[in-house]
């Protein structure tokens, strides 16, 4: 059998070193390193040239695409995080208006109100059930005219709260018995003065007079 040359051998070596050649080409490869020291020098540094580069490449793409997904979880904890704190934010916002926004006038029940005169000052109290969240008072020539309301906050939280606490009537001071002589309660429209002004009769006819000065007055 003819002997293979160095050339030829040379243009194996590729194929060879990638193991992309035939058992047979293998073999003849490989007797041909064995006896041919300037071939087998070129293989071995082939081989240092074509394997340890593809590892090489291979633990920088690993590297780069760790880097990546470690960026990736960074920044998907980051957005996380914010809807997390901005979900929580609208939430407390939206339950603080659905507690707090909503009000209602507290109708007026004989037993829940008084009417009482301290130190020369006409005062009402209220006893009922459930807080009041604001008051509205309106100041005619001599007559005064208020109403109470109350939200969920006050009317359903306030009371669970204030749980086994000595409850303090509500207390609202109008004026000196001498500038008052009568005092209603109902809902009114509301606005500054000096749209109410004048209509006294019209909102006595829409509350419930609650007090009188003659009831306390000789």
């Amino acid at each position: 059998m003819n002997k293979i040359n160095c050339n030829v051998i040379g243009d194996l070596l590729p194929l060879y070193v990638d193991g992309a050649v035939s058992e047979d080409t293998k073999k003849l490869v490989e007797e041909h390193l064995a006896e041919c020291a300037e071939c087998k020098k070129a293989a071995e540094d082939m081989e240092k040239e074509l394997v340890l580069p593809v590892h090489e490449t291979v633990a920088a793409a690993e590297s780069s695409f760790l880097q990546k997904m470690k960026k990736t979880w960074a920044k998907r904890k980051i957005r996380t995080a914010v809807i997390s704190v901005v979900g929580t934010a609208v939430v407390i916002l939206g339950s603080y208006m659905a507690l707090t926004f909503p009000q209602w006038i507290i109708p007026y029940e004989s037993e829940d109100f008084s009417v009482a005169v301290e130190d020369g000052l006409v005062c009402v109290y209220y006893t009922g059930e459930g807080g009041i969240n604001c008051s509205y008072g309106y100041d005619g020539e001599d007559e005064f005219f208020l109403y109470f309301t109350r939200n969920p906050w006050s009317a359903y939280v306030e009371p669970l709260l204030e749980r086994g606490e000595q409850k303090e009537p509500y207390r609202y001071q109008i004026d000196s018995v001498e500038r008052i002589s009568k005092v209603y309660y109902g809902e009114f429209s509301k606005g500054i003065d000096v749209l109410l002004y004048g209509k006294e009769a019209e909102m006595a006819a829409q509350t419930e007079l609650i007090w009188t000065r003659d009831e306390v007055m000789p």
